[in-house]
């Protein structure tokens, strides 16, 4: 294996929102970065499943929504000039109880007050991207080992089997806080508070699955049926309308309610098909002339869950600061996953938090 070397004065580490937003924010102020992603793909757990008539549409495998409560994140899709719509929620719920004949008709699904982005959510992603410069952008460089001697940061990058060498002043942490415990080799520059810190957090949504379901036709919608549906048999524990715009390109998504530890016990094929014979259920037969059926389990990316994000269960993150000031301005490193922010933590907005305050403690 051959070695390369490459000294910036800033390195951010993840490609998701909060890494992306991060080199948009140093690129304003003209202070060079080099970002380093170790998937082929930019986006973190912002990835679409992609229209199969149309590469420019895609629907969201990870987050979906924007809550009107929000105010960065909306600043910054305005900024990018990127269309939204509200999320459809006009007719009915289907609601199933148990094994029954059919489903319980609720009247009225009610409002959400729930944004989505026109094409999907990774239509961020891209803007982003088009702000950059992509010689800055390095996909497919997976971080092996982080440490520091005196002054400088040192990284240790796979790159498809390629070792290869950067150095920094100061590093951009954009992953979440385990996933920094899981990859960046924390024993090696951290002391054992703020390893145990990192690790008491859980992953925002990590343990989840998601099913997505596309059609040339939003059958449901001439129904007077929302798209919404709760069941408390599954394996979809709820479903939603996710089509790509307010009237073009329809689809279904839901959540996966079984646990891990049992949906992983069967094949992806076997899955999908309990899936899609639980949304004929709700919907009828019109279900099995989708366009594309989709399936996304974060609990089995490994740059998404560690093993106690599959096993534990489902709490909202928070990043405990308290004695760590001190020690993270000697390291010079800046943690901006959505899950350190202070306020909305594991959300869209939350990145957007935790970038905006660690690009300003920046020392440049």
């Amino acid at each position: 294996m051959s070695k390369s070397t490459t000294n910036e004065p800033v390195i951010i580490i993840g490609g998701g929102l909060a890494g992306l937003y991060s080199a948009y924010l140093l690129q304003q102020r003209n202070i060079p970065y080099l970002l380093l992603e170790a998937k082929p793909q930019l986006g973190g757990r912002i990835e679409a499943a992609h229209d199969t008539h149309n590469s420019a549409i895609s629907f969201d495998l990870g987050p979906t929504w924007i809550f009107d409560h929000q105010p960065k994140i909306q600043q910054l899709i305005s900024l990018l000039c990127l269309p939204v719509f509200a999320q459809y929620t006009q007719g009915d719920v289907l609601y199933q109880a148990a094994q029954t004949l059919k489903p319980q008709q609720i009247a009225g699904a009610g409002e959400m007050h729930l944004l989505r982005l026109t094409g999907g959510m990774y239509s961020l992603i891209k803007a982003l991207y088009e702000q950059l410069n992509p010689a800055s952008i390095l996909t497919e460089h997976h971080v092996v080992k982080l440490h520091k001697q005196q002054n400088t940061w040192h990284i240790t990058a796979n790159h498809n089997g390629k070792i290869k060498q950067f150095s920094a002043k100061q590093l951009i942490a954009a992953l979440p806080p385990r996933m920094i415990t899981q990859h960046l080799t924390p024993d090696l520059w951290a002391d054992q508070t703020l390893i145990n810190r990192l690790t008491a957090v859980p992953t925002w949504m990590a343990g989840q699955a998601k099913f997505i379901a596309t059609f040339e036709h939003a059958f449901w919608r001439d129904k007077n049926l929302s798209g919404q549906c709760f069941s408390r048999v599954g394996p979809l524990v709820e479903v939603h309308d996710a089509s790509a715009s307010h009237n073009g390109h329809p689809a279904l998504f839901g959540f996966i309610g079984v646990p891990y530890s049992t949906r992983s016990t069967v094949s992806t094929e076997q899955l999908k098909q309990a899936c899609i014979e639980q949304l004929a259920y709700f919907y009828g037969d019109e279900v099995y002339a989708a366009t594309g059926y989709f399936i996304k389990d974060w609990a089995a990316d490994p740059y998404v869950a560690n093993e106690n994000d599959k096993t534990g269960p489902s709490q909202h993150p928070e990043f405990n600061y308290s004695g760590l000031s001190s020690q993270l301005a000697n390291l010079n490193i800046h943690f901006v996953g959505s899950e350190f922010a202070q306020q909305e933590a594991g959300y869209l907005e939350g990145a957007i938090n935790a970038s905006d305050t660690a690009i300003n403690a920046l020392k440049v």
